[in-house]
């Protein structure tokens, strides 16, 4: 019985470590997104809302995800791709035109 309870405590603590990690990628894909798009847009940071649209898919700990932004009457699409300590965040208009 006790090591079914380890069991279970080491499963809680992987669980809460890849919930963590997770949000620690959004919040850091966020800021970066909201950062471009100010560029981007032509619009204060402060006046842009940043939405996740998806998560598209985690590979080998890189996380990829669709974002929407709008501000200042306008909106951009975006999509990061956050792991092993870095976010790559690319803007889908550009994407698509290559």
């Amino acid at each position: 019985m006790h090591r079914l309870y380890r069991v279970i405590a080491v499963g809680m603590f992987f669980t809460a470590a890849a919930c963590a990690s997770k949000s620690s990628k959004d919040d850091s894909a966020r800021e970066k997104i909201l950062n471009q798009a100010a560029f981007d847009l032509q619009c204060d940071r402060a006046n842009l809302t940043a939405q996740k649209i998806s998560d598209d898919h985690e590979m080998m700990g890189v996380k990829n995800t669709t974002w929407g932004v709008r501000g200042c009457d306008k909106q951009a699409t975006y999509k990061s791709s956050c792991g092993m300590g870095n976010c790559n965040i690319f803007n889908e208009a550009q994407l698509s035109n290559k």
